[in-house]
């Protein structure tokens, strides 16, 4: 037993403070029965108030839900755009990284001394002069 129900137990010397009057809950069924009708009645013989709000309270709450989706797509398609961007470039500096394995610097330095390929023919190459 926890300390709390210990000093609840010895304040109340162990009797239940609660009470319930005699014969309390023989015909409750039928009291509240007719309690619930009456109330019901009562109910029935009161207006609806509707209200109507106005237009510009309605236009706002409209316009509001539209913010709201405009954010949650615009941010959804920045989102996948970022993600598609940052794959794109993780995969070609994972392609440059397996070049990089293939040919270092010094060795395609080399292969172009080799070729005999100069500053010259590289421009006439890349413009596609030829």
């Amino acid at each position: 037993m926890i300390q709390e129900e210990k000093i609840i137990r010895q304040h109340d010397n162990g009797r239940n403070p609660f009470v319930v009057p005699e014969g309390y809950f023989e015909g409750f069924t039928d009291r509240m029965m007719s309690r619930l009708k009456a109330e019901a009645e009562t109910d029935a013989g009161r207006q609806a108030v509707v209200v109507k709000l106005p237009l510009w309270q309605r236009v706002m709450r409209y316009a509001a839900v539209v913010a709201v989706m405009a954010v949650v797509v615009g941010g959804g398609l920045f989102y996948a755009q970022q993600t598609t961007t940052n794959d794109a470039s993780k995969q070609m500096a994972a392609q440059s990284d397996q070049l990089d394995f293939y040919f270092s610097d010094e060795d395609l330095n080399a292969a172009l001394d080799y070729e005999l390929v100069d500053n010259q023919h590289i421009a006439y190459y890349l413009t596609e002069a030829y």
